[in-house]
C-alpha cells in the first residue's frame, strides 16, 4: 500500500508534506498439536496402540473443555484434523463443540502401531524386555521388529508428510492437530536433534499443545505442552 499524503499549507506560502506509513504485522500461522485428554489406557499405564478401546476418563474431559475454553477459543482455527482412534476422536469432538467447527480424520496421525506388545503394561515391558521403549526412538530395533512395532522413522516420515501437506494447504490459516504422545514427539523430532533418551522421556501431557508455527513455509516451534496454569504443579 502506497503511504498516505497529507500537505498542510503554513501562512499560505510553505507547504509542508507529512507521509504516513501503513505497519503490517505479519501473521504467521499456527500449527498446534494437542494430545487426547487422558484415556483408561494412561491410568492403566497400559500400551493401547491403535485398536484397543480406550476411552476418555471424566478427568481426561474436563483437561480437554479447559484447554479448549483457556488455551484456543480465541485463536481463529478453521481446521481440525484427527487421528481415527477413538480417544483422540472423543477429544476433537469436545473441542470443536466448544470452537464451532468440524474435523477431519487423517491417518497419518495414528497411533503407533504397538503389534504384540498391545495390552502389556508399561512396567510389564520395561521388567521383560529392559530399555525396549527407548530404543524404540533409535533408528532401528531387531526386538521391536520382531514384535511387529513400527518404527520411530515411519512415525516421522508420515508427520512430516502431514506437516509439508499443510503448508500448501493452509499456507494462511491455524490448523489444529488432534493426535497422541509419540506423532508429537515425531513433529519435534523433525525440527530437533534428539537423543532416544531425550526422546523417551520428554513426556507430552495430557490435553497439552505443542505449537509449531511457520514462516516463509519454515516450521519453527513456539510452545511444548502448554497446559492451564492449575495443572502444572500437579503434573
Amino acid at each position: 500500500m502506497s503511504p498516505l499524503q497529507i500537505s498542510v499549507t503554513l501562512q499560505e506560502t510553505v507547504t509542508v508534506t507529512f507521509y504516513i506509513g501503513k505497519i503490517h504485522a505479519q501473521i504467521m500461522p499456527l500449527v498446534i498439536f494437542m494430545r487426547h485428554g487422558q484415556a483408561e489406557s494412561n491410568v492403566d499405564r497400559i500400551l493401547a496402540g491403535r485398536h484397543m478401546e480406550s476411552h476418555l476418563t471424566e478427568q481426561g474431559r474436563e483437561q480437554v473443555v479447559d484447554s479448549a475454553n483457556q488455551l484456543m477459543k480465541n485463536i481463529a482455527i478453521e481446521n481440525v484434523y484427527v487421528s481415527p482412534v477413538i480417544r483422540t476422536v472423543e477429544t476433537a469432538q469436545i473441542v470443536c463443540q466448544i470452537l464451532g467447527t468440524d474435523y477431519v480424520i487423517d491417518e497419518r496421525l495414528y497411533e503407533t502401531e504397538m503389534g504384540q506388545l498391545v495390552g502389556m503394561n508399561y512396567e510389564e515391558v520395561t521388567t521383560k524386555y529392559g530399555d525396549i521403549l527407548t530404543r524404540f526412538y533409535s533408528d532401528y530395533d531387531p526386538m521391536l521388529e520382531r514384535f511387529g512395532v513400527e518404527t520411530f522413522d515411519s512415525v516421522k516420515r508420515r508427520i512430516k508428510n502431514l506437516l509439508d501437506d499443510l503448508l500448501q494447504k493452509h499456507e494462511d490459516s491455524n490448523v489444529l492437530i488432534v493426535t497422541h504422545l509419540d506423532p508429537i514427539k515425531a513433529a519435534l523430532a523433525t525440527l530437533l536433534d534428539l537423543s532416544p533418551q531425550t526422546l523417551h522421556r520428554w513426556n507430552i501431557r495430557n490435553a497439552s499443545l505443542t505449537i509449531l508455527k511457520h514462516e516463509s513455509k519454515i516450521y519453527s516451534i513456539s510452545g511444548v505442552n502448554v497446559m492451564v496454569m492449575y495443572r502444572y504443579p500437579i503434573e
